[in-house]
C-alpha cells in the first residue's frame, strides 16, 4: 500500500469518526430544577441528556446512558470545537489564546433550545430533602423528548465534572417527539434521580 493512499485511508476515516457527531438521534434532555429554601440565587438548573436503547434480543430497554449537556454559555469557543471534532474538553478551565468570539445569534440559538425544552416537559420525578438547622431543598427532575444533533466527549478537566465523563453540546435544532412518552418508556419516567450528582455547570 502506497503512503498516498494509506494518509487517504486514514483521512477519510477520521472524516468518518467526526461525522458521527451530525447524525440525528432520539434522546430526552433532563432539567433538573433545584430550589433551596436558604438560598438567595433562586433557582439553579442543569441540563443533562438521557439516551435509551433496547437489549438486541429481548425488547426491552437497557438503563439509560446519561450525561451532562451544556445550554448555558460560559465556556470557550475552543473547546466547542473541540467537542464536535471528538476531542477531550476542558469546559470549565481557560487558556491563553482562547476564543470567546460566537456566531452573533448564538445565545440566542441556546434561548430558543432552553425554551423549547421548557415548553415540551413532562414531570419526571420530585425530590426533596431535608438537612439541619431548618434547610430545605426541593429537585424537580422534568423530560423533553427531543430528536437532534449533539456534540458527544470526554471532559478531561478535574473541576465539577469528574474526568472521564462524557459531556455534550447542542448542534442543530431540535425537533420535539410528541408521541415519545408510551409505557415501554418506564424505565426512564421511574426511575430515581436522588442519587445523581446533578451540577454539572457553576
Amino acid at each position: 500500500m502506497t503512503t498516498r493512499l494509506l494518509i487517504l485511508l486514514l483521512a477519510l476515516t477520521t472524516l468518518n469518526s467526526f461525522g458521527q457527531q451530525d447524525s440525528l438521534k432520539q434522546f430526552v434532555v433532563l432539567t433538573f430544577e433545584i430550589d433551596r429554601n436558604k438560598d438567595s440565587h433562586g433557582k439553579s438548573i442543569y441540563y443533562w441528556i438521557a439516551e435509551l436503547e433496547k437489549y438486541e434480543k429481548v425488547d426491552e430497554y437497557k438503563e439509560p446512558t446519561i450525561y451532562s449537556l451544556f445550554l448555558d454559555e460560559f465556556y470557550s469557543r475552543n473547546q466547542l470545537d473541540s467537542c464536535c471534532l471528538g476531542r477531550t474538553v476542558y469546559p470549565f478551565d481557560f487558556f491563553q489564546g482562547d476564543n470567546f468570539e460566537f456566531p452573533k445569534d448564538y445565545s440566542e440559538y441556546l434561548n430558543g433550545l432552553r425554551k423549547t425544552i421548557k415548553d415540551n416537559r413532562v414531570l419526571i420525578q420530585r425530590i426533596k430533602k431535608n438537612w439541619k438547622d431548618n434547610y430545605k431543598e426541593t429537585v424537580i427532575v422534568y423530560g423533553t423528548a427531543v430528536r437532534g444533533q449533539l456534540c458527544r466527549c470526554i471532559n478531561g478537566g478535574n473541576r465539577i465534572i469528574e474526568p472521564g465523563h462524557q459531556v455534550s453540546f447542542p448542534k442543530g435544532q431540535f425537533q420535539v417527539l410528541q408521541d415519545f412518552w408510551t409505557k415501554d418508556k418506564g424505565i426512564l419516567m421511574f426511575k430515581d434521580f436522588s442519587n445523581l450528582q446533578f451540577e454539572n455547570t457553576h
